[in-house]
C-alpha cells in the first residue's frame, strides 16, 4: 500500500503535476490522521470495555459482600434486642424482690446478656479495590461515595462495640467486688473451664443477687442501665449501618441494571 501511494506520488512529480501533488500529499496526510484517530478510537474502546467489565465485576463482588454483612447485622440486632428484654427482666426482677420466685427466668437472662455481639463485616473487596486504585474503575460518583461511606461506617460500628464491651466488663467486675467469689464470670464459662458445678453456681448467683445490699442494690441497677443504654446506641449505629447497606444495595443493583 505505501510503494502504491509512493508510485502515484512520484508520477505526479514527473509529470510536473506540482499543485495536484500538494493536494494529494495533504490529503495522504489526512487519511493517515484520520486512520491514526480511527485506531486511538478503537483502543479507547476496548480499554473502556475492558473496564466496564472489571467494574461490574467488582461490584457483583462488593454486592455479594453486602449481602453478607446484611445476614450478620440482621443477628446482631435480634441479640441486641433479646439482650435488652433480658436486662430490663433481670432489673425489674431485683426491684421487686421477686429472684427467688423466679430463679429460672432470672438466670436464663443472665446468661442472655453474657458476652457481646461482634460485628465482622465482609470488607476483603473493598479492601482490594482501594489499595490498588481500582476504586476508580467506578465511574459513577454516587455510588463510588455510597459504598465508601458504608465502609468507613463500620468503624463507627466497632467503636461503638468496644465501648460496650468495656462498660460490661467494669460493670462485672464491680458486681464481684461485693463477694470474694468470682462466680459471675465462671457462669459464663464453658463447663470444661467452669471450676464450679453448675448447681453450686447457680445457687451462688440467686443467693448473691438476694443478699445485695440497698446500697449494692442501686449500684447493680445503674450499671445495668448503663449497659441497656449503651446497647440501645449500638443497637441504632447497627441499624443505621443496616440502613446504609441497604440503600448501597439498590445504588448498586440499579446501575448494574442500566449496564446491561
Amino acid at each position: 500500500m505505501i510503494k502504491f501511494f509512493r508510485h502515484i506520488r512520484q508520477n505526479l512529480i514527473s509529470e510536473d503535476k506540482t499543485s495536484k501533488y500538494f493536494k494529494y500529499a495533504i490529503g495522504e496526510i489526512v487519511l493517515v490522521v484520520i486512520g491514526i484517530l480511527i485506531a486511538l478510537q478503537i483502543n479507547n474502546w476496548n480499554e473502556n470495555r475492558k473496564n466496564s467489565q472489571y467494574e461490574q465485576n467488582y461490584l457483583q463482588r462488593i454486592l455479594k459482600d453486602l449481602h453478607k454483612d446484611q445476614t450478620e447485622l440482621e443477628m446482631h440486632l435480634n441479640k441486641d434486642t433479646l439482650k435488652l428484654d433480658a436486662f430490663t427482666q433481670i432489673m425489674r426482677m431485683i426491684r421487686t424482690n421477686s429472684i427467688t420466685s423466679n430463679q429460672q427466668a432470672f438466670l436464663g437472662a443472665l446468661n442472655s446478656v453474657q458476652g457481646a455481639n461482634w460485628f465482622e463485616g465482609n470488607d476483603v473487596v473493598f479492601s482490594e479495590m482501594k489499595f490498588s486504585g481500582k476504586l476508580a474503575l467506578i465511574a459513577s460518583e454516587e455510588l463510588r461515595e455510597s459504598i465508601q461511606n458504608y465502609y468507613k461506617h463500620v468503624e463507627e460500628v466497632i467503636k461503638q462495640e468496644n465501648t460496650y464491651i468495656a462498660l460490661q466488663t467494669s460493670a462485672y467486675y464491680r458486681l464481684n467486688d461485693y463477694t470474694d467469689n468470682a462466680f459471675l464470670r465462671e457462669a459464663s464459662m464453658a463447663p470444661r473451664w467452669n471450676s464450679n458445678t453448675n448447681e453450686v453456681t447457680y445457687e451462688d448467683i440467686i443467693h448473691f443477687f438476694n443478699n445485695l445490699n440497698e446500697d449494692q442494690k442501686k449500684e447493680a441497677l445503674k450499671d445495668f442501665t448503663i449497659l441497656k443504654e449503651n446497647i440501645l446506641f449500638s443497637n441504632k449505629v447497627r441499624v443505621t449501618h443496616n440502613e446504609k447497606g441497604k440503600a448501597t444495595i439498590k445504588l448498586i443493583n440499579d446501575y448494574l441494571e442500566k449496564k446491561t
